[in-house]
């Protein structure tokens, strides 16, 4: 009886002596390389760093920050980094990812992995999945709603087993079918090719005292550079003919209202919107031409306004809040950067081959210094997609490509609902099956000068 009294004794201290030693867990914080982020993914670091100083353990086992340690254009999709961050850290037992606008709260993360096994291949996050057909997604869609892929909300983390990190690795984590990057958290899934067990309580959208993870919403006050004015931004509009009857109304009468400085470059002359007509050729698609002519034109045109520091291009039928726009800029203020959404093409491969791009529904924003220098950007063909070919552009200038999460390519039904969630959100595109004053109300509205009865 005392050896059996003494062996549960035994077993006891064992298990209240089983906190995760520290040098097993490495975290990635999926930072960018200009001012605004490394600052934030730098508190972020620290913050955490700050939190393990009380362990007399041996110290946490890495906190990278992505734009550090793995700086190729592709290395935001995760996929390309998998092989040597496993290589890097074969004693780290789990990994965790989180972005930059994110608070970690270490304590719950040792709490929470001490009782998980890390030889078993594991994947925990905020898992979602599409509820239709998406583009973004290339309407890849399961009626069976079990057989739909599910992926990880990167804004409220995920933790990713040694073992699983390992088989990742092993299996060719390069190849995917297609040369596009888009969603690097869908993407990621594919490869990944488990479910993510969806444990929303410890992987958050909004804090709660559990929460290992959640985010914090893109920053408003960013008062460190100055504050962006609405008559700081000139906004360049691409339209034609044949949607000046009804894509421009909608936008006259929704976000162009708010817009200081506005034009619309058309390939017909109409005095009631108006328009300005360059000497281009109209093409279907493409506009390649026509985007480095305006660039040309604004250069020259802004080159002695002083007031204004950004150049906002959109398509005729972007969807927009002006007044978050400005405040959002306010962090990158001063700095030469081009802002949208991200997308990438051939980044998986090669690092000299692939380049990122902002892709042009959502908006892109440019600091009017870069808008310059991007007058010598070169059309392969006058009808070549303008967004790849700036990211062309940008990369041989080596300028700052920054991604922002509010900047949407497609309409808000293209999106996880908890993705829009996540933070406030600046512009949608498209008016394909959608009511865009409605969607305008709903999304960006709140913000404007104007209310729903003016609209």
């Amino acid at each position: 009886m005392l050896i059996n009294g003494i062996y549960f004794i035994c077993l006891y201290f064992l298990s209240i002596s089983q906190k995760l030693e520290t040098s097993e867990i490495v975290i990635t914080i999926l930072s960018q390389q200009n001012d605004y982020n490394v600052e934030q993914a730098l508190k972020l670091k620290n913050n955490i760093l700050k939190q393990t100083k009380s362990i007399k353990k041996p110290r946490l086992g890495g906190v990278y920050m992505l734009h550090e340690q793995f700086p190729d254009p592709g290395s935001w999709t995760v996929i390309p980094i998998i092989k040597q961050l496993y290589k890097n850290n074969k004693h780290a037992k789990w990994f965790l990812f989180c972005e930059e606008n994110a608070y970690v709260n270490y304590d719950n993360l040792q709490l929470f992995l001490k009782n998980m096994n890390s030889n078993e291949s594991v994947w925990m996050g905020y898992g979602v999945k599409d509820k239709h057909p998406t583009i973004i997604h290339h309407y890849a869609f399961k009626e069976n709603e079990n057989e739909r892929v599910t992926y990880p909300l990167f804004a409220a983390g995920f933790v990713i087993s040694a073992e699983l990190l390992k088989n990742i690795a092993n299996s060719g984590v390069e190849t995917l079918s297609s040369d596009f990057s888009i969603d690097a958290s869908y993407e990621l899934s594919l490869v990944i090719n488990q479910k993510i067990q969806h444990l929303p309580l410890k992987f958050c959208l909004k804090l709660s005292p559990d929460c290992i993870v959640h985010p914090l919403s893109e920053r408003s006050e960013c008062t460190r550079y100055g504050k962006v004015t609405k008559d700081s931004i000139y906004f360049a509009v691409k339209t034609c003919s044949k949607f000046h009857s009804d894509r421009v109304p909608v936008l006259q009468s929704t976000w162009g209202r708010d817009a200081v400085h506005i034009e619309y470059f058309s390939d017909k002359l109409d005095d009631t919107i108006p328009t300005t007509v360059l000497d281009v050729p109209n093409t279907e698609r493409g506009h390649c031409l026509k985007t480095i002519t305006i660039f040309k034109y604004l250069s020259k045109k802004l080159l002695s306004n002083k007031a204004v520091k950004w150049i906002a291009l959109t398509d005729d039928d972007t969807l927009l809040s002006v007044p978050r726009l400005a405040s959002i800029l306010s962090c990158w203020n001063g700095q030469q950067i081009a802002l949208g959404q991200r997308y990438g093409y051939n980044i998986r491969g090669d690092p000299s081959l692939g380049y990122n791009y902002l892709t042009g529904g959502g908006g892109i924003i440019f600091n009017v210094a870069l808008v310059h220098k991007l007058t010598t950007c070169q059309c392969y063909a006058i009808d070549a997609p303008d967004d790849m070919v700036l990211g062309m552009c940008l990369k041989a200038l080596n300028a700052t490509v920054v991604h922002s999460p509010v900047f949407h390519q497609a309409r808000p039904q293209d999106y996880a609902d908890e993705y829009l969630e996540s933070y406030p959100m600046v512009s949608f595109h498209k008016h394909w099956m959608i009511d865009p004053i409605e969607v305008y109300r709903h999304w960006l509205y709140q913000d404007s000068s104007f209310g729903h009865d003016e609209l």
